[in-house]
């Protein structure tokens, strides 16, 4: 076991917390898509801080999870106070959440619950299930970056089980991950919608629901996008580790970089 995982499981602080945090948070159910793809692709890219699975779930069924949306709400509130600890704990630290489906709720009710004067940095959704209408001037006012949204129009689950259920926000209508974020936010400068083209295929998106969170789309699109430079550049003064964590149901998984 790596002292890291071991770290993990003892509960002791992580070595690789003080170059930064990223949550990442899956959609309803939790089904686990994306979780060690993102672990994975932000080692592979380089990434000198920590990647941890934000698990919000409490049913582990999609459809409760999507209509029974005072959980998504709660936890998110519960994860915005856990961000505000650990940028307290770690001053200069970047936090940045990936989020992906009904996650995107979860991802922005964080942001919003942030404690002041701390800020996350950037904040990635895919296969967003929060309503394309969404106002998140809160969330940004609790950010130094932006929000970068990743939709797709031919994206099966938004387009069949969320126009019925409703977006994780209550709405109806197209959701983020269809159209992109287009509430009155979208005049700040700060959303970037990225629709799919034929050129994400060569990373796994092929404009499905979840296809976003592959690993290359982590290693070569999402990780340079959110993370500065300059974490990156100080990669070399981090701790030397042969693995990196991710948070998997109730138990600790190293995951070896190749």
């Amino acid at each position: 076991m790596s002292s890291l995982a071991a770290a993990a499981l003892t509960g002791c602080a992580n070595p690789r917390d003080q170059f930064g945090k990223t949550w990442y948070i899956d959609g309803a159910g939790n089904w686990g898509f994306g979780v060690v793809e993102s672990v994975t692709g932000f080692e592979r890219a380089g990434y000198p801080g920590v990647v941890e699975n934000y698990r919000w779930s409490v049913t582990l069924m999609p459809a409760l999870d999507q209509t029974l949306r005072f959980i998504a709400r709660g936890a998110g509130e519960r994860l915005g106070g856990i961000i505000s600890d650990y940028l307290q704990a770690n001053p200069g630290a970047e936090a940045n959440i990936i989020a992906l489906s009904a996650g995107t709720g979860v991802g922005i009710w964080a942001i919003e619950n942030v404690r002041a004067p701390h800020k996350v940095n950037n904040y990635v959704m895919l296969g967003s299930s929060l309503s394309s209408r969404y106002d998140a001037s809160r969330a940004l006012a609790k950010m130094k970056g932006k929000i970068y949204v990743y939709y797709s129009a031919s994206d099966p689950v938004l387009a069949g089980p969320v126009q019925a259920l409703g977006t994780i926000d209550g709405e109806f209508g197209s959701a983020a991950g269809q159209v992109g974020l287009r509430g009155p936010a979208l005049a700040s400068g700060r959303i970037v919608n990225i629709g799919w083209s034929s050129r994400y295929e060569r990373y796994g998106w092929y404009g499905g629901h979840t296809d976003a969170t592959s690993e290359a789309m982590m290693e070569h699109e999402i990780a340079p996008k959110i993370v500065s430079a300059e974490i990156m550049r100080g990669r070399q003064g981090r701790p030397s580790t042969d693995g990196t964590r991710v948070s998997l149901a109730d138990r600790e998984l190293a995951v070896t970089p190749r």
